[in-house]
């Protein structure tokens, strides 16, 4: 289960399916799609940034820009 602590605010956000993500923060919680809709809870609002970075669009594994922050450079680059 992927989960992320928003650094400015403390709010926890988890992904719970496949384009729905649970932010939990001082307390309150709130359901929403990785667009930003409120489906359910009293937190209503949440960082459209954090929901579609743990619910969007993901490079497939396979993607060679998937693993470009893992490439080794060499100096000769």
């Amino acid at each position: 289960m992927a989960q992320l602590r928003h650094a400015l605010s403390g709010a926890v956000y988890t992904l719970v399916g496949d384009d729905t993500v649970r932010v939990e923060n001082n307390g309150l919680t709130g359901l929403f799609t990785a667009t930003g809709r409120h489906l359910e809870g009293e937190l209503t609002h949440a960082d459209p940034h954090m929901l579609v970075w743990l619910a969007g669009p993901q490079l497939p594994k396979d993607d060679p820009n998937a693993r470009r922050s893992q490439r080794s450079w060499s100096s000769e680059d």
